[in-house]
């Protein structure tokens, strides 16, 4: 009876700690310390520093003045990190703005700039009204990385977390494709819908 007794408690204590909830915000300075391009290493990051890791509570302000409480968000959430002087970022809105329609009241997109309000609104002409477009109060010095409203991001432009209703990084995306002289808007657009899509659905119940 006493070894049954000291197995049970072992096993609900070993549960315990195996669901500690880990909190993006809380390692993300010591765990992502630049961004890097060579793929094993951003799979590593991806693995350890993002995916499964909990967001906390963020107040986001839009260039429109309207606040939204990551916590009060009942829905899957799309967080994108963007900049304005970044060409894949540009690319990227007609497969974005495509994925909102789809996604509309299954997914809450919410995008956040390195650009303050004046760079920001160049963009929000091309895009979905239904994303939430927040801009930086203060440029980061480090052009692959910004902070908004607490939110930590550090792994270059476009990117996006996928976070689950209960608030869990389930999983990161990073780049997109542009027009160049060897590829159109048909096939960038493809390409990009297609990786996107992908990426979204994973979430919905």
């Amino acid at each position: 009876m006493n070894k049954l007794l000291l197995f049970l408690t072992l096993f609900l204590v070993t549960k315990s700690f195996s669901q500690k909830r880990i909190y993006y915000k809380d390692i993300v300075d010591d765990c992502i310390t630049n961004a890097n391009s060579d793929a094993s290493m951003l799979d590593d990051i991806v693995y350890n520093c993002i995916k499964d890791k909990y967001i906390s509570n963020y107040d986001f302000t839009s260039i429109d003045g309207e606040k939204i409480s990551t916590k009060d968000i009942e829905t899957p959430i799309v967080l994108l990190a963007a900049a304005t002087w970044c060409a894949p970022c540009w690319g990227e809105i007609p497969a974005l703005n495509k994925m909102v329609e789809k996604y509309d009241g299954k997914v809450k997109f919410i995008m956040l700039f390195w650009d303050l309000d004046k760079g920001v609104k160049r963009m929000a002409e091309k895009l979905d009204k239904r994303i939430f477009l927040v801009p930086s109060k203060e440029k980061m010095p480090n052009k692959s990385s910004l902070k908004v409203a607490g939110f930590i991001h550090k792994l270059d432009y476009p990117s996006a977390y996928l976070i689950t209703d209960n608030k869990r990084i389930l999983d990161f995306k990073r780049g997109a494709l542009s027009p160049t002289k060897s590829m159109g808007w048909d096939e960038v657009n493809k390409v990009n819908e297609e990786e996107l899509d992908s990426f979204i659905k994973t979430v919905i119940k």
